[in-house]
């Protein structure tokens, strides 16, 4: 009996380690990620604002299947905390119901306390209107004579059927829910809900799909990093507690070039110069002082008759 069970040992420890531990095994874990926002050119912001707005300082964007995300940033003139964005989202009836309907009042009411929350905002009974359909709003006083706006829209179709059925099929069923956050220093309530009716969706299909993920994967460079140098530091030990004092960088400039000067130099005159130093070798003599002198001067060289002169000679 006693042999029979120290037989079944074996066995017994093989069935407990066998047991099925999923966080041992690496299939367990997901391999896909979350998707991760990139920041790409303003060209390819899906939407826009009228040109009182301000220019686009950035557009971050979200691609993933047939859903994207964009924030498109304006410049805000304001002291307030936030930024001015316009935000679109874009996708399918399979990316949940916020694509088959517009948002439900609770739901605007939250997203404008996180959005605006020092700022009284109060929605406007009537809606406006833009090429895209029916939009809703709110207003708010901002300090003296500036204002805020908060908007919100759901497109139910993103770009114009086309006329054939293949084209048609490259169209693709994508709605929109567009919201937009705009403050102003000086702008008033009445003229600043004019930013949501002049705003303008660029048609998106399953080729801008292509286009965005193309975009986001290209990267843009806004700014480039600045390059710090470690200074070298010397340790002092004066006897007490050491210290380090950062050693001094010695900066050589760059002297300016002299000539060279070559000494004792044979200098070859110029083609030009040749006859002149003859001459003045020729003619370096020491000067005649005294009529007297130049008298026996000229008795002393040869007198070459001119022809006529030869002939008088020879007669006498």
């Amino acid at each position: 009996m006693r042999w029979l069970f120290l037989a079944a040992l074996p066995l017994l420890a093989t069935g407990c380690t066998a047991v099925h531990d999923p966080l041992l095994e690496t299939g367990s874990i997901r391999p896909d990620a979350p998707p991760i926002s990139t920041e790409v050119s303003p060209e390819f912001a899906a939407a826009y604002l009228p040109s009182i707005s301000g220019r686009i300082e950035s557009v971050r964007q979200t691609v993933r299947g047939d859903f994207f995300e964009q924030a498109i940033v304006y410049s805000n003139a304001t002291a307030s905390a936030g930024e001015n964005v316009l935000t679109v989202r874009v996708g399918t009836s399979s990316e949940g119901v916020s694509f088959l309907r517009a948002p439900t009042r609770r739901a605007i009411l939250a997203e404008m306390r996180q959005a605006l929350p020092d700022v009284a905002m109060r929605i406007n009974a009537a809606a406006g209107q833009n090429t895209h359909g029916i939009y809703g709003y709110a207003t708010g006083p901002l300090g003296a004579s500036g204002s805020c706006l908060y908007a919100w829209q759901f497109a139910k179709r993103t770009a114009p059927l086309s006329e054939t059925a293949m084209g048609r099929l490259g169209d693709g069923n994508y709605s929109a829910q567009v919201r937009l956050r705009f403050c102003h220093p000086s702008m008033p309530e009445e003229r600043i809900a004019a930013l949501m009716a002049g705003m303008r969706l660029k048609p998106v299909t399953d080729q801008t799909f292509d286009m965005l993920r193309y975009a986001g994967g290209s990267g843009v460079l806004r700014s480039q990093p600045v390059a710090v140098r470690a200074e070298p530091v010397a340790v002092v030990d004066d006897g007490e507690v050491p210290r380090r004092t950062p050693k001094r960088r010695l900066v050589e400039e760059k002297r300016a070039e002299e000539p060279a000067v070559i000494r004792n130099a044979v200098r070859v005159p110029l083609p030009g110069e040749a006859g002149q130093e003859k001459v003045k070798v020729a003619v370096s003599e020491k000067p005649v002082e005294t009529l007297e002198d130049a008298q026996t001067a000229r008795a002393k060289s040869a007198l070459v008759p001119m022809p006529e002169t030869a002939a008088l000679t020879t007669g006498d």
